[in-house]
């Protein structure tokens, strides 16, 4: 039973990692509120204060090397029949619920998008070009549309980083491993100062504005594709790692310590940015200012994400990377051979989670109420989460599966 698990019925990591990133951002859009846990005069509040820009950028690290993995394996291929494929099978995957979710929260949560005057706003959320504060007037909609908007302007530059890799790491001699990593340091490296340095550059220009008003920081720090790109490109250059590297080069027991690593490494990261995220940007604070206040957040956390996302998922991946057996499929028997796949639950839904718990709270943000503070946000989370999950699992079923299904049976008959 042990082995069968181990190589067909296995916990998917990254699923349960991207499931994790989930809870962070409804968390914290459920608005926990301050000094309300209080233990022996410990202010413990800051345990709930989910930092919900940490997740988004794990979201970025997992796309980014699952969009490589899919090259990087062949599933696709650098030409124009492959790389269509590619664009296709993404299309089916993140169009039909983004654009039905658009219909039904256009109809009976954000009206007021459909006005005349607003139509270039809806414009925008249609082209995948959207933000929240994209104009003078802030028109209200989804808010967490504007990182789907993010992916998929990635997934536009996906074949020609896949092309523009192998020459910038002059890949002809294949034989020297140790080089070849040192190369992909090298390159990560450049990345990651060449996107501080340009963060850097937007925290002089825009300190005031950026810490005033989130409108600045969404529109010049936190969206933009160019200012993300260096998450994409950590979880990307993962491949360079894994593809070219020997199945076995650790040994079980100190691949089964790096996995425990990892896993503190994330537990850290929660901890370190929700303490952060209470004392020092003071969030949720009356009279706050509206941006963001510390050069940490501004500089330190995004590649901080990206280095731990990236080694969490070296760890969990290094010993499965070259492995194709077919792996079971997440279901009720699966979870009773092994109960750890139960983690994967929330990370298979957590697209129709991510879409829908904003206009969810929304709409019962009035109605899940209770004098004492804590109360109403546990009974605002609760209630979020179920409903969410419910229609999430609804679409899953009546949108995003059935698409599914036809990508594949169109990937067999092209």
């Amino acid at each position: 039973m042990s082995t069968y698990i181990k190589k067909y019925n296995r916990l998917d990591a990254l699923l349960a990692l991207r499931g994790f990133a989930c809870l962070m951002v409804v968390i914290i859009h459920c608005a926990p509120p301050r000094k309300s846990i209080i233990y022996k005069d410990f202010d413990l509040s800051w345990l709930m204060f989910s930092h919900g820009a940490v997740a988004v950028w794990i979201f970025f690290v997992l796309s980014g090397y699952l969009m490589g993995k899919a090259f990087y394996t062949q599933r696709y291929t650098a030409d124009i029949v492959g790389v269509m494929r590619f664009w296709r099978n993404r299309v089916l995957r993140i169009f039909p619920l983004y654009y039905f979710a658009v219909l039904i929260l256009s109809i009976f949560v954000y009206p007021e998008v459909l006005k005349f005057s607003h139509w270039g706003y809806l414009f925008r959320i249609c082209t995948f070009s959207y933000h929240p504060y994209i104009g003078i007037e802030t028109v209200k909609f989804n808010d967490v549309f504007w990182s789907l908007s993010t992916e998929v302007q990635f997934y536009l530059l996906v074949p020609f980083i896949y092309s523009l890799i192998p020459n910038i790491l002059n890949q002809e001699n294949k034989e020297n491993q140790p080089n070849k990593q040192q190369k992909i340091f090298l390159v990560t490296l450049v990345i990651i100062l060449t996107n501080l340095i340009f963060r850097s550059l937007l925290w002089i220009t825009f300190k005031t504005q950026i810490t005033q008003e989130m409108g600045y920081a969404f529109k010049y720090w936190y969206t933009p594709l160019i200012v993300n790109l260096d998450l994409f490109l950590c979880g990307f250059l993962l491949n360079e790692f894994l593809k070219y590297d020997k199945p076995d080069y650790l040994h079980q027991l100190k691949s089964l310590i790096i996995k425990y690593f990892a896993v503190v490494l994330i537990i850290l990261l929660y901890l370190f940015t929700a303490y952060h995220l209470y004392h020092q940007e003071l969030w949720n604070l009356p009279n706050r200012s509206g941006g963001w206040r510390t050069s940490t957040t501004i500089l330190i956390l995004q590649p901080l994400t990206a280095i731990i996302t990236s080694f969490f998922i070296f760890a969990f991946e290094k010993d499965i990377y070259q492995d194709f057996t077919k792996h079971e499929k997440l279901s009720f028997n699966a979870i009773l051979n092994n109960p750890l796949r139960i983690l994967e639950v929330i990370g298979n839904l957590s697209y129709g989670i991510y879409i829908w718990h904003m206009p969810i709270i929304a709409r019962t943000y009035d109605i899940f109420t209770s004098e004492i503070p804590i109360e109403a946000f546990y009974i605002r989370l609760t209630a979020t989460l179920i409903l969410s999950t419910i229609l999430a699992t609804v679409t899953y079923y009546l949108v995003e599966l059935p698409f599914s299904k036809w990508k594949i049976y169109q990937s067999r008959n092209s």
